[in-house]
């Protein structure tokens, strides 16, 4: 929807682990347009974040579980994916080899730069405030000093190491915002609520607000309840709920 601010509420502990990838992802994209040392020295911080985001140990079976769900929904008629066969049968193709893969390796995402002496150094000092400085890792500071050519190359071989997690983190996000049903909301004084169907298969909701309505949502989501409570917003002061009604749009993702 053009001239919105859009919000999204997970439903699930995988669907936010998601959310944080892609913007550590999308935040390393902007990076590697700038090959400065500085914009090294921050993808290198958003590399260490994307590995702890990654920790928790059962991360690539919940993937494989989801990436299954996704390739059964399929299988069923979803009008309003609007995906034609060519793509349809590409993206089956894509999730039946990241499962795959997923399943058959045992070790952890990002393993190689996981067991790297810098980078573990470096997760250490980046912890304290102001950490990371030549005096902490002498090596770090040696390595941002060298070419471009040279620092991009080991940029683009560590980042290698997370194609498979991007991809799938793209197309779980990419089916569940196209299978979005849209309604327009009213929030009375500044609040909605309404009971969910706790058998559905929803996984996400996204609310869409005019950017000229100065108000923003926070929304609590579950399996049986939604609500959203408006506030007007305030950088200095704690924000007040928002007085007026409002009109919203209500996304249900489902898959």
């Amino acid at each position: 929807m053009k001239d919105t601010i859009i919000y999204e509420q997970p439903l699930n502990e995988l669907i936010r682990v998601c959310l944080r990838l892609e913007q550590l992802f999308a935040q390393i994209d902007h990076q590697l347009t700038d090959n400065s040392p500085n914009n090294s020295r921050n993808i290198i911080s958003l590399i260490i974040n994307v590995l702890s985001v990654l920790e928790r140990p059962d991360i690539k079976a919940k993937l494989a579980k989801e990436l299954s769900s996704l390739l059964t929904s399929l299988n069923r008629p979803h009008p309003s994916l609007e995906l034609d066969t060519e793509t349809l049968n590409k993206i089956t193709q894509q999730i039946e080899a990241l499962s795959h893969d997923f399943i058959n390796n045992n070790s952890k995402i990002g393993q190689r730069v996981r067991d790297m002496d810098m980078i573990n150094a470096l997760r250490l000092h980046l912890a304290n405030p102001g950490g990371g400085c030549n005096f902490d890792l002498p090596l770090y500071h040696y390595w941002l000093q060298q070419s471009v050519k040279e620092r991009q190359a080991v940029i683009q071989n560590w980042l290698g190491e997370f194609a498979s997690i991007r991809s799938a983190v793209e197309l779980i996000l990419f089916l569940i915002r196209k299978n979005t049903k849209t309604e327009e909301k009213s929030a009375i004084h500044g609040f909605y609520q309404e009971l969910l169907d706790p058998h559905s298969n929803l996984r996400m909701i996204r609310i869409a607000i005019d950017k000229n309505t100065h108000a923003f949502p926070e929304i609590s989501l579950s399996r049986h309840f939604l609500s959203v409570r408006y506030f007007a917003p305030n950088l200095e002061k704690r924000p007040v709920q928002y007085g007026d009604n409002l009109s919203f749009w209500l996304g249900y993702c489902y898959i």
